[in-house]
């Protein structure tokens, strides 16, 4: 398995198919506005600005030719993020490493966890996250927001 950091080309290419995956496998867990940042992501947010820095990141996993799981940051977390597993591969640290994936290319990386979402939870915890805050979510239940800057020359351990 690995991971790919998606450019502005593959993007474009995949685009549907991944939006699709997010529906299908995302367990009606995603709020509908990160949803919705996706579907409305500019595609040139993939390619770093002229000092190098990336404003949007999308990590994709696949085991041979098929997609395993993906993830998505937009402005760090803060326009929206999601990581989803196929339930085929979920337990194997899939999610972990697209995060990890995510925060190397970002530098920095915020999310917003829903209390009851455990395995979302664990992978941040997992990976040195910091809950910072608690507040409601979009469903109302209570949600955690995680944050996490990247140690520089410091691998993440997943």
């Amino acid at each position: 398995m690995e991971v790919e950091l998606l450019t502005p080309d593959r993007w474009r290419t995949e685009k549907k198919r991944l939006i699709g995956f997010a529906l299908r496998f995302g367990d009606k867990r995603l709020a509908i506005a990160t949803i919705h940042a996706l579907r409305k992501l500019d595609d040139s947010t993939l390619d770093s600005d002229a000092s190098g820095v990336y404003t949007a990141v999308i990590a994709v996993a696949v085991h041979g030719s098929r997609i395993v799981g993906f993830g998505f940051a937009a402005d760090g977390g803060e326009g929206g993020s999601l990581v989803v597993v196929h339930p085929d591969a979920r337990g194997l640290g899939i999610g972990g490493k697209i995060v990890a994936a995510m925060i190397g290319r970002l530098g920095s990386i915020t999310c917003n966890v829903a209390v009851d979402n455990t395995a979302s939870m664990a992978i941040c915890f997992k990976l040195g996250m910091k809950a910072v805050s608690m507040h409601r979510g979009p469903t109302g239940k209570p949600t955690l927001r995680f944050e996490k800057t990247a140690d520089l020359g410091v691998p993440i351990k997943v």
